[in-house]
């Protein structure tokens, strides 16, 4: 146990007893006890902690990746709903700290889940956006942007963002405009 009261393991194959092999409804438990921490971590501002936290419940997640026939219905959309959160908290919180490589990679991850909604959808594409624009990839961010625009629209973040960088990318081409002028004046 940590200072989080995180009773879980690090690594699921040490949490596990030797005979047994996890039931869905286990990991979803332990995931999303482990979302929760994470989220605890985050309120009182410890972003690594928080973005431990995450990842460890994706680490759980992928001990379980489809649900059984004798699973009930409700297992599978609830397994990747917390993939969802997971990996788009995850990436929120890799943004604040500067991961933005690891911040895009989770939020393209949560993006590619089955069943995700489009609120989930738009706040992905946000972080990812976020991401490649910190990363100078203001085109790429834009295009998420305006996809996340479209999900959830008059989202006044999603709008600050994309009025940002469309200010960047015509400064930017302003000044390579100047720059390619003077080069042919002989």
């Amino acid at each position: 146990m940590d200072v989080t009261g995180d009773p879980y393991e690090d690594y699921p194959e040490d949490q596990k007893t030797e005979d047994k092999e996890w039931t869905g409804d286990e990991i979803l438990k332990i995931a999303g006890d482990l979302k929760d921490l994470g989220n605890a971590a985050f309120k009182k501002g410890d972003l690594k902690l928080g973005i431990d936290k995450y990842q460890k419940g994706l680490r759980y997640l992928h001990e379980y990746p489809a649900p059984l026939d004798t699973d009930p219905p409700e297992l599978g959309p609830k397994l990747n709903a917390l993939k969802v959160v997971l990996y788009s908290n995850s990436a929120l919180l890799q943004n604040k700290t500067g991961q933005n490589t690891e911040a895009a990679e989770n939020a393209t991850k949560a993006l590619e889940i089955e069943g995700i909604s489009d609120k989930d959808k738009a706040k992905a594409l946000f972080r990812r956006a976020q991401a490649r624009i910190a990363k100078r990839n203001e085109e790429d961010g834009l295009k998420d942007l305006e996809e996340a625009n479209k999900l959830a629209p008059g989202d006044a973040a999603i709008i600050k963002e994309m009025d940002g960088v469309k200010g960047r990318v015509k400064a930017r081409k302003e000044k390579e405009k100047k720059a390619y002028a003077n080069a042919f004046n002989f």
